[in-house]
């Protein structure tokens, strides 16, 4: 199937009320699995790419990935770029094919945020290339563990700015701030829900949720209803990776395995989240 474009998908889960799951995935296997449970439950899926896994000639290597496993699904396949901080990436993106792109300005002044997100959306008009922008800052934990970054209050989206932002931007996604943080919570967050109401209530673009690993069902059940309809996910994947990788490490009798047997557990676990994850926000058979 050939790649999609992240603003048809999103259209479609805003309407039914569900959510999309963009899965970071920074190798083979992981992109292989995001893509084949997606296949498997019928769901639309969004392969993200971030910064650290993209330098040097990675973005070839790693695109060459990415759109294969696209191109071989069954299921829709978007391949988004994840947190750009430049044009100069973002373009770089666009040029070798990804169908949907982010730059995060949120940490810039308001107006200097709606300067430089639209100069996204100017660059890349008429390329069918999706374009998602952050207004509000989740606290930028994503790079490293992200161990104890939270969003306080002064970091949260104000909804009586988001009717301007978008008409300003044009941009296609809006990611929003209501609570979550990128990487591992030391404590659970509670999700600003009414914020998120009012949020919708003026917004003309389906609305994202960035960190959602690691926050409870629950919370998550209500900002579905409520709206959001991309949610990002990529710590607990690794967290199941990795726990399960260092079990399987310390049973070893010696360090010569192969990684394509060592992995084998890791990756099941990590599958489980993937799986676990498409279904509790509803995509599954959406395809």
């Amino acid at each position: 199937m050939a790649l999609v474009n992240m603003k048809e998908m999103l259209a479609d889960a805003s309407l039914k009320h569900y959510a999309i799951g963009m899965f970071d995935v920074s190798d083979l296997e992981m992109v292989r699995a995001v893509v084949q449970e997606a296949e498997t439950l019928r769901a639309p899926v969004i392969l993200g790419a971030l910064a650290p896994d993209l330098e040097g000639d990675r973005l070839e290597y790693w695109f060459a990935l990415a759109s294969l496993a696209a191109k071989k699904s069954s299921a829709p396949v978007c391949i988004h770029l994840d947190h750009a901080n430049t044009l100069m990436e973002v373009m770089r993106a666009a040029d070798i094919g990804f169908s949907s792109v982010m730059l995060d300005a949120s940490s810039s002044p308001f107006d200097e945020n709606i300067r430089r997100s639209r100069e996204v959306v100017d660059a890349l008009k008429g390329r069918d290339i999706t374009v998602e922008a952050e207004l509000g800052h989740v606290g930028n934990g994503w790079v490293g563990s992200g161990e104890g970054s939270e969003s306080g209050p002064d970091m949260l989206t104000e909804p009586e700015k988001v009717a301007e932002f978008v008409e300003r931007t044009k941009v296609d996604a809006l990611a929003v701030s209501i609570g979550t943080a990128h990487g591992v919570y030391i404590k659970a967050p509670e999700l600003d829900i009414d914020r998120l109401q009012k949020i919708t209530a003026v917004s003309d673009v389906p609305l994202v949720l960035h960190g959602g690993s690691g926050t409870p069902e629950d919370q998550l059940q209500r900002a579905i209803a409520n709206g959001i309809c991309k949610i990002n996910i990529y710590s607990e994947m690794l967290n199941a990776w990795n726990s399960r990788m260092l079990t399987e490490l310390q049973a070893l009798p010696h360090m010569a395995a192969w990684p394509a047997v060592l992995r084998k557990n890791p990756d099941a676990a990590m599958r489980e989240v993937i799986r676990n994850k498409i279904r509790f926000f509803g995509s599954a058979g959406k395809a």
